[in-house]
């Protein structure tokens, strides 16, 4: 018998049973689906569930009318429970029959996963929602990491993904502390995980290399960050992420696959040994012929090169390197005395390096050779004309929905910064955008005014939400509910946590709006 938690999911709505069976076998659940209330409510009183996720609109029997006749038999099995139309009675009533917590419809995989998560920790049910702060090093030596720039990832069998960050520029430094994310917090790639602050420097912010929820994180860094320079995939794990994308956006990461040249085999034992503990998949070669059947295979297009041990015909095998694999980058190492480095420049090389490995170059090399080249940044205009501000944009997407983006004042230019980028982004995916110049009202009455025009509406805006700048925290909930009607479920709320200088979105650097503007883009694309 399977030991996976078993989720009930009540809804006549194929395509939802669908879509949470998607995002839940993914992260280690058996998911069972019902269409039917009263076979939903037959089933979810005769089996055994972790949890249940119910829909409040169904024909013959209310979501309401369930939660009703299950607490009679079962008072205690978590439900969740998923609406289309948001309401303070409905919202009371479930609340009064126990419910854990609701969702609006449509959410997102991030939103019903981080709901699942805290309903299950909070019943403590079947260990899915752990909590961790402190625990073993995560990563498991010799399995495989993934990498987006220095930021990498492995899979846990449970289908999350311990996470933490190859950080160049921190050997020798004094760490002085590590700013985590809390758990329970939705991260997305590309945008903000932690921050490393170093003595006499700005902070180094961490990207997320996955989206989804925060599980647990390393409690330990808080008494010994230095862990993420010395050990930075073992003990210097920085958290534990529910992820809710993988199959998308492993293609956006790679392994590090670099092959080591070393013709004397301690020496390059320990060599490897130093590369694998940075996350690199290591594939050792001790003679000419070996390294050129090495760097002949697919993903070994790093090269590390050890000059001292192959002494005189050093210079001749990287030439014959560069003839059979002219794409490689070609990294040689040498040692204090060195005579060859003449030679070895007049080769194609990409680094030459004095004893990398003794002195910690050699994180700052890994992550030259194995990072993403930059997006061309849009230039921003040298004297934008007020009529450069957008006040939305709009595209109807290949589900034929009508979505909007509105934002607050002074946030989105038409040709530079991250209004810039999301417009060229849906160009590039073939949307016919449409731009509205001009300066948004955002009061809550315009707001649901906006909702009228679009099926879905998207208001972006900056907030301190006491984050790291650049994140993202995304909300369908009563925010505009004062006002009434069904159009408020229609809005999606988008904060961001503006940069360090308050400047709305301005503030923040290159990689981080660029990763922002994909995912606003992303989330109006696929609605």
């Amino acid at each position: 018998m399977s030991n996976e938690p078993r989720l009930l999911v009540v809804d006549d709505e194929a395509v939802i049973c669908q879509a949470c069976r998607r995002i839940f076998v993914r992260q280690g659940f058996q998911v069972e689906e019902s269409t039917d209330a009263r076979d939903g409510l037959h089933r979810a009183t005769e089996g055994e569930y972790a949890g249940i996720l119910l829909d409040i609109k169904m024909p013959e029997m209310d979501g309401i009318q369930f939660l009703e006749a299950l607490r009679e038999r079962k008072p205690d099995i978590p439900v969740l429970i998923m609406t289309g139309y948001p309401s303070v009675p409905n919202a009371a009533a479930a609340v009064r029959l126990g419910a854990s917590d609701y969702i609006t419809k449509p959410f997102t995989p991030e939103e019903i996963t981080r709901s699942l998560q805290r309903m299950l920790a909070e019943r403590g049910a079947n260990g899915k929602g752990r909590e961790e702060e402190t625990g073993p090093a995560r990563a498991t030596r010799g399995e495989e990491l993934f990498f987006l720039d220095e930021a990498w990832f492995q899979q846990e069998e449970d289908g999350s993904a311990c996470v933490g960050a190859v950080v160049p520029r921190l050997q020798g430094a004094t760490v002085e502390s590590v700013r985590l994310p809390r758990i329970g917090e939705v991260v997305y790639q590309g945008l903000p995980l932690a921050a490393v602050s170093v003595e006499g420097r700005s902070p180094v912010v961490v990207p997320s290399p996955v989206s989804g929820v925060v599980v647990a994180i390393n409690g330990a860094l808080i008494e010994d960050p230095s862990a993420l320079a010395h050990d930075p995939c073992g003990k210097g794990w920085i958290a534990c992420i529910c992820t809710t994308r993988l199959e998308d956006e492993i293609k956006a990461s790679r392994a590090r696959c670099a092959v080591l040249a070393n013709a004397d085999e301690a020496w390059g034992r320990q060599q490897a040994e130093q590369l694998e503990s940075l996350g690199c998949q290591v594939r050792r070669a001790a003679s000419g012929d070996e390294v050129a059947a090495a760097v002949a295979a697919p993903d070994y297009d790093v090269l590390v090169f050890d000059a001292a041990s192959f002494g005189e015909q050093g210079p001749q095998l990287v030439r014959r390197i560069n003839q059979a694999a002219p794409a490689v980058k070609l990294v040689v190492v040498a040692s204090n005395d060195a005579q060859k480095e003449a030679a070895y420049r007049e080769q194609k090389i990409f680094y030459y390096a004095v004893e990398p490995f003794a002195d910690g170059e050699i994180v700052e090399i890994l992550d030259a050779a194995f990072r993403r080249p930059a997006a061309a940044a849009p230039k921003p205009a040298a004297h934008p004309a007020p009529a450069d501000s957008v006040a939305g944009i709009s595209i109807t997407n290949r589900n034929r929905t009508k979505v909007r983006l509105l934002a607050e004042p002074g946030l989105l230019q038409k040709d530079h910064g991250i209004g810039w980028q999301i417009r060229q982004k849906l160009a590039e995916w073939m949307f016919p955008v449409v731009t509205t110049p001009g300066e948004a009202r955002l009061s809550p009455t315009d707001v649901v005014k906006a909702a009228g025009t679009c099926d879905r509406l998207m208001v972006l805006s900056v907030k301190d939400t006491g984050r790291l700048p650049g994140a993202l925290v995304r909300d369908t909930k009563a925010e505009f509910g004062s006002v009434a009607g069904e159009k408020t479920s229609k809005v999606t709320t988008l904060e961001v946590q503006p940069g360090p200088d308050g400047a709305g979105l301005t503030g923040l650097d290159e990689r981080t709006a660029a990763a922002l503007a994909e995912h606003i883009a992303q989330e109006m694309a696929s609605y």
